[in-house]
């Protein structure tokens, strides 16, 4: 259930600018988007695809926006709407090309695979600024007894 019976929403967004793209601060930040969906009332295996596409695109921010590992900050906003959740992470970096991985099976290179398999909806919009990812998640419809 992610709406009250009255119509109200049970958390409210989650804001998160300014955050250091470092794995522990990332990790932090996955760890309060996992709780805010939860106490959003939204089921553990949903709350938990959110958890994994937001640490993904936060991930890629780390790897990709800031080049030679010279740390940036990331934004992340969690929203909670009456059919959907919606979260973007925005970066203020430059995107640079993934460094090739010399590996006959790699690794890497699926992150993008992976935050469309997670969420419903995946947008990735780059700029001058930096790049926006916007993800969303269908919620269920409840049903009316």
């Amino acid at each position: 259930m992610a709406v009250t019976d009255e119509g109200a929403f049970p958390v409210s967004p989650l804001r998160c600018d300014g955050v250091p793209a470092e794995p522990r601060a990332l990790r932090a930040l996955r760890h309060r988007l996992t709780a805010w969906a939860l106490a959003a009332g939204i089921e553990p295996d949903l709350a938990q695809d959110i958890a994994l596409a937001g640490y993904e695109a936060l991930a890629n921010v780390a790897d990709h926006a800031y080049h030679n590992n010279h740390g940036g900050l990331v934004d992340l906003e969690a929203s909670l709407h009456q059919d959907r959740v919606e979260v973007v992470i925005t970066d203020h970096g430059h995107w640079r090309a993934p460094v090739a991985d010399s590996a006959q099976v790699s690794l890497r290179g699926r992150g993008l695979m992976l935050l469309r398999a997670s969420a419903d909806a995946a947008e990735i919009t780059p700029g001058a600024d930096g790049t926006v990812v916007t993800l969303g998640w269908n919620l269920p419809v409840p049903s009316s007894h």
